[in-house]
């Protein structure tokens, strides 16, 4: 229904609402649609792509063409990819990282568990000394403090956690 509405409505107003529809529900049908907009620089249909979060050769590639090529569409982009979460969706970010800041070593893992968990497992199996991460995820980004996956982090590591 909210597709036909994006296609038969032509108004910015129901566009916007559409499209934010279409964000928190994810469907798998609107990937067609929505790699269509992605190819006109929508960013909106690149939050869409990233919610709906299937490992799609052609969704991948679509979003890696803007990771290069348009700096102000790499960040929507990238937010796409992480939310897709693949190991061909997240390489290209820690490419771009290391690319960014040389000295620095980045590598991705794609681990099956809850965020906390994964996190301790990847901390424990590589010896790891030090983890970054975001201070808010997007669920609560007013938040004043930390978010509740990187304030369950930071206390129940043994390493150091530097949030930003």
């Amino acid at each position: 229904m909210i597709l036909l509405a994006l296609d038969t409505f032509d108004s910015d107003f129901m566009e916007e609402h559409c499209m934010e529809a279409l964000e928190r529900m994810g469907p798998e049908e609107a990937i067609d649609p929505m790699l269509q907009k992605a190819n006109r620089r929508d960013q909106a249909a690149m939050a869409v792509l990233g919610k709906i979060g299937v490992d799609d050769e052609e969704v991948v590639d679509t979003l890696l063409d803007y990771v290069d090529s348009n700096p102000n569409l790499q960040q929507p982009a990238f937010r796409a990819l992480g939310e897709i979460g693949t190991e061909d969706a997240l390489e290209p970010i820690a490419q771009q990282l290391v690319a960014d800041e040389a000295d620095v070593p980045c590598v991705t893992a794609v681990k099956s568990n809850t965020p906390v968990e994964a996190i301790h497992e990847y901390v424990e199996e590589h010896d790891i000394d030090l983890v970054v991460m975001g201070k808010r995820g997007r669920s609560d980004p007013d938040k004043p403090l930390l978010g509740s996956i990187t304030e369950r982090t930071v206390g129940s590591l043994d390493v150091p956690v530097f949030t930003a």
